[in-house]
């Protein structure tokens, strides 16, 4: 065995085809990480799980290529004629070419991440602080058994066949092709479709283990159906000798064993999967706070006792990650010393007691149940999604009570409005503020029997296109100095991008922001439509928190300081200007406050930000979690709404944010997939030459 897997190495380095084989598995992996790498921005998704998943699918076209040659060549030769006159069995040949080819599949997975890592230092350096290599031994302990198999199965393949070429595609399209095309034509065509079939066991593979979760079954099945793809090749092997009619019976016997060797397998991993044992394994980084500042602060500052029950099924796939969450999130607050959280697990079908009164109550199961003081107080849908800001932002509405709780909406002027679903509507943003307690309204401030309410938290101006009537301006006017029927301050948000509308600009004006046009060229933008903001004013409670994270505006106007508005005032009267992000060197968004900011006094100051964009709080740009607009826009509404304690970074630790704007992301995709594959490919083949030249 020794000396065939040396000769074995020694072959397979010299070929060209070896060459072309890694140079393509890198390509391809490094692709597919690519793709999926910008598809997971802002997600949930660990980098560990996304780099296993992409490089798996991978790994069998690279076996079938480096084990292509290592029986064919002999029999196309005629070697393997010698080999069998000689008084060695032809298992020790077979598991010497094996651990041949698989050294290489096993150097060329290694290679691979240390390459990943490398270029993730380079163009996403803030992300390659936070990877440990230790987080990726799970899943490369499962690509090594994966390699395995497909290695012992490229060895069968090549047996068969005295065409390499054949040999190769021969495994590619029983290992890629064929399974993927079958599952697919199972997820479309049947009634049931993925929610029966889910996804390929191998990409599911993948994505467990490198997860953490640890599947003994998994483990032996691979190594059991190694071992049979070896008996099958060396039996493949030995029949060469079987020639003759004299041979007959031993060919009967060597196939007959072979479906015996099969029948074995599939019996053998029935029962491993009948009792199999999972193992939940903390990956690197995993005992780290899981949650955000905004959470951990949320959990603080809540009194009292909380009760979540998690009314959802044991055999639920979503079980595991539920419970891992609900646990976390018990161990923050109890860290924290503030709520007290409860945490209960009601399986509608084990716990029958519970489950009916939960039922009796109108719950419907896969739901997350609140309870304070013995009454159910708020209920959540798993089903519809969850999240860190989604929990953290019921506990804070149910354990953070405020008095002012309405939002008044602005409309009349073509504004964006909380009620539309469409990508230009703000409803993402509207059921974001739901969640924390508000209430959204709408008023038409021309209409005089519209009334701003004492409940009035804030009142937003969310992009109009029709300019304010010079009525309205003096209800803005009377509002934002206390004089609406309100003895405090006004709080105002104005989300402004056009210069047309002179009455709200010339308001705007007199508290000391001048809206204009900016020249934002030479900035970071993912798009090329867009700014990527990423300067954050360190000297202000909104933006403070929002150090490391990027904000994306569209086509935003520019504020500047409009001096004659502060300038002569002091006193309650004093306007106090403060810029909140900039990009290029202007100011994009602003804070101006009058009034006293003591805590003695009984009048709250009044407050107006304004923001040159309506853009970036819309459906469509919400969809995407790799920006922290939706905290920027909640901690202006926080801190507008008096709420100031609970301003800080709602951005949760577990989204996965690479840091990199558009021309970084091609750069990235360029080189890692196929500037550095191409140059492997010649450094591989120049070191091929030089030994075949010795």
């Amino acid at each position: 065995m020794r000396v065939t897997f040396k000769r074995t190495v020694g072959m397979v380095s010299k070929l060209y085809i070896t060459a072309l084989s890694i140079a393509v598995f890198f390509a391809g992996a490094a692709t597919l990480f690519a793709f999926n790498l910008d598809a997971a921005e802002g997600t949930f998704s660990a980098l560990a799980p996304l780099w296993t998943v992409s490089v798996s699918p991978i790994l069998p076209v690279l076996a079938a290529l480096l084990g292509m040659e290592v029986w064919s060549d002999e029999r196309k030769t005629g070697r393997i004629d010698v080999l069998l006159s000689s008084p060695v069995r032809e298992r020790d040949f077979v598991v010497g070419k094996f651990l041949g080819v698989w050294f290489f599949v096993v150097t060329s997975i290694l290679l691979f991440l240390a390459s990943t890592l490398a270029f993730l230092n380079f163009y996403a350096p803030k992300l390659a602080v936070s990877i440990s290599v230790a987080g990726f031994l799970p899943g490369i302990i499962l690509l090594i058994l994966q390699g395995s198999l497909w290695s012992a199965v490229a060895i069968v393949s090549s047996a068969l066949f005295r065409n390499a070429a054949g040999s190769a595609a021969t495994t590619i399209f029983a290992l890629v092709a064929l399974p993927r095309a079958l599952w697919a034509a199972l997820s479309y065509w049947t009634r049931d479709g993925l929610e029966r079939f889910g996804e390929l066991p191998m990409d599911i593979h993948a994505f467990d283990f490198s997860s953490g979760l640890i599947s003994v079954g998994v483990v032996v099945s691979y190594i059991l159906l190694t071992f049979v793809a070896l008996f099958v090749a060396s039996k493949i092997i030995s029949s060469l000798r079987f020639v003759g009619r004299n041979a007959r019976r031993l060919r009967f016997s060597a196939s007959f064993s072979l479906i015996l060797s099969v029948l074995f397998s599939i019996l053998a991993i029935a029962l491993v999967y009948r009792v199999n044992v999972n193992f939940d394994i903390p990956v690197a980084g995993s005992g780290e706070t899981r949650f955000s500042a905004h959470t951990r602060s949320v959990l603080e500052q809540a009194r009292g006792s909380v009760s979540i029950i998690a009314f959802l099924e044991r055999k639920d796939s979503r079980f595991r990650h539920v419970s891992h969450f609900l646990r976390s999130l018990k161990r923050d607050a109890d860290e924290v010393g503030g709520v007290r959280l409860d945490i209960k697990y009601v399986d509608p079908v084990l716990d029958i007691a519970e489950a009916t009164r939960l039922v009796r109550e109108g719950i419907e199961k896969s739901s997350f149940v609140f309870e304070r003081d013995g009454r159910i107080v708020h209920t959540l849908s798993i089903d519809e999604g969850y999240s860190e800001r989604i929990i953290s932002a019921t506990i804070e509405r149910i354990a953070v009570p405020f008095q002012r709780s309405s939002i008044y909406w602005t409309v009349g002027h073509s504004e964006a409005t909380f009620d539309d679903y469409n990508p230009e509507g703000l409803s993402d943003v509207a059921r974001e503020l739901s969640l924390n307690g508000y209430d959204n309204k709408k008023i038409n401030l021309a209409d005089s029997n519209s009334i701003i309410g004492k409940d009035c938290a804030l009142l937003i101006i969310a992009g109009p296109k029709k300019d304010f009537a010079e009525s309205e301006i003096e209800r803005l006017k009377s509002y934002l100095n206390g004089q609406a029927g309100n003895s405090d301050g006004g709080r105002v948000l104005v989300l402004i991008n056009s210069l047309e509308l002179r009455g709200l600009v010339n308001l705007l004006s007199s508290w000391g922001i001048r809206p204009g046009e900016i020249d934002l060229r030479g900035v970071s933008t993912m798009t090329g439509d867009d700014v990527i903001v990423k300067d954050f004013s360190e000297a202000h409670a909104i933006t403070r928190t929002l150090k490391d994270q990027q904000v994306i505006l569209y086509k935003p106007l520019g504020l500047s300081l409009s001096s004659s508005a502060i300038e002569g005032a002091s006193g309650a009267d004093l306007k106090r200007y403060s810029w909140l992000v900039e990009a290029g060197g202007r100011h994009l968004a602003s804070v101006v406050e009058c009034g006293s900011t003591r805590s003695d006094v009984a009048m709250r100051p009044s407050r107006l930000v304004v923001i040159g964009d309506v853009v970036f709080m819309m459906n469509n740009s919400l969809r995407s979690y790799a920006n922290a607009n939706r905290d920027f826009f909640m901690n202006c509404v926080k801190y507008l709404s008096g709420r100031d304690v609970m301003v800080s970074s709602g951005a949760e630790v577990d989204r996965l944010v690479t840091g990199m704007d558009r021309d970084t992301r091609i750069a990235f995709t360029v080189f890692s997939s196929a500037v550095f594959p191409a140059v492997v490919f010649i450094l591989c083949v120049f070191f091929i030459v030089l030994r075949r030249r010795r």
